[in-house]
């Protein structure tokens, strides 16, 4: 098992809390994670933005081990 630390911002936060941390399966991809996250915020899936360890993640990224997720909404302006 790995432990992930996930960070949620702005309404995400509002909604799930600031930080959480969650224990994994060895090899537990970014995907499982957002499936996990999803069944409480249905928006992280469509309307999130994600970055592990503060840079883009690749596509079905592996996770390792203390590794840091933020999760952002989407903005838009003018």
């Amino acid at each position: 098992m790995k432990k992930v630390i996930i960070r949620f911002v702005s309404v995400f936060a509002e909604k799930l809390g600031n930080e959480r941390i969650v224990e994994l399966d060895d090899n537990a991809t970014l995907n499982d994670l957002i499936k996990l996250i999803s069944r409480e915020l249905e928006d992280v899936k469509t309307k999130g933005l994600i970055y592990v360890n503060y840079r883009f993640p690749e596509e079905g990224q592996l996770l390792n081990d203390g590794d840091v997720v933020l999760i952002m909404p989407l903005y838009a302006g003018g």
